[in-house]
């Protein structure tokens, strides 16, 4: 399908969706991905698109569009910590005890990971939580801390999948989902046909998107697996309940970009 059919069609790609509100491609990429804005699957897996009648919407929202990047602004630990009134350090130890979960994890230039979050929910948290933003950390959180915890990868994994679930628009597509994050001993384990395992792999969806440079896989790809058997536990049964359901549809002829992405 080409651009200008998209246009005069129903929808049209994220990109240009952004580009007709006023919106920077990452400003409107963080609103889908936290489900502000409406949007509809393509015949490419994972590459959504806007409906016409949701711009139509947003348009029309009372403060648009400042109250949408409002809602769907993302920011690192630095500017996290800054809204919230506490040093970046605090921020990271509430972080790894769980109090917040991430949006996002990106690479800096020094091949360093950056957890991002919604600044809302950051300060929504501070509203709600004021005697852990500052003096001594609560007993239990400081035990936790000093045992290596850091529920932000796990955190960041369910919160991804769920929202790569709510996008799948066939069984097939949830059952990838859920199978990205699963090592491959547990996919083959759990997937015993290598037909089917190839089709999941040729629908894995981007965890992290957009894709990181190959080189950077050893940087991110623990972060990218549920190793716990406890966590990987949920992704199984949701993978076998999605793959019983896609066995009754037909498997999809991909016309796809079927590049692997982290």
């Amino acid at each position: 399908m080409t651009a200008t059919a998209r246009r005069e069609g129903g929808s049209v790609a994220v990109r240009r969706a952004a580009q007709e509100l006023g919106l920077r491609p990452a400003e409107l990429d963080a609103a889908v991905r936290l489900g502000q804005v409406a949007t509809v699957g393509s015949r490419i897996p994972w590459r959504r698109q806007v409906p016409r009648s949701e711009l139509d919407r947003l348009r029309s929202d009372d403060g648009f569009p400042a109250a949408l990047r409002e809602r769907s602004l993302l920011v690192n630990a630095t500017a996290g910590a800054r809204l919230m009134g506490i040093a970046p350090g605090r921020l990271a130890r509430l972080a790894r005890c769980g109090c917040f979960s991430p949006v996002d994890v990106r690479l800096n230039h020094h091949r360093v990971i950056v957890w991002r979050y919604v600044a809302a929910e950051l300060k929504t948290f501070a509203r709600e939580s004021p005697a852990l933003l500052s003096g001594p950390v609560p007993e239990e959180m400081r035990r936790a801390l000093a045992a290596g915890r850091d529920a932000r990868p796990r955190r960041w994994r369910h919160r991804r999948t769920a929202q790569l679930v709510r996008q799948a628009t066939t069984a097939w597509q949830r059952a990838a989902a859920f199978a990205a994050v699963l090592e491959p001993p547990t996919l083959a384990f759990d997937v015993p046909d290598p037909g089917e395992r190839a089709l999941l792999c040729r629908l894995r969806p981007p965890l992290i998107d957009p894709p990181l440079a190959a080189e950077h896989a050893d940087v991110v790809g623990a972060l990218l697996t549920a190793s716990d058997p406890e966590e990987a536990r949920p992704y199984r049964t949701r993978l076998r309940a999605a793959l019983a359901e896609a066995r009754q549809e037909r498997a999809p002829s991909l016309t796809a970009d079927r590049r692997r992405r982290p």
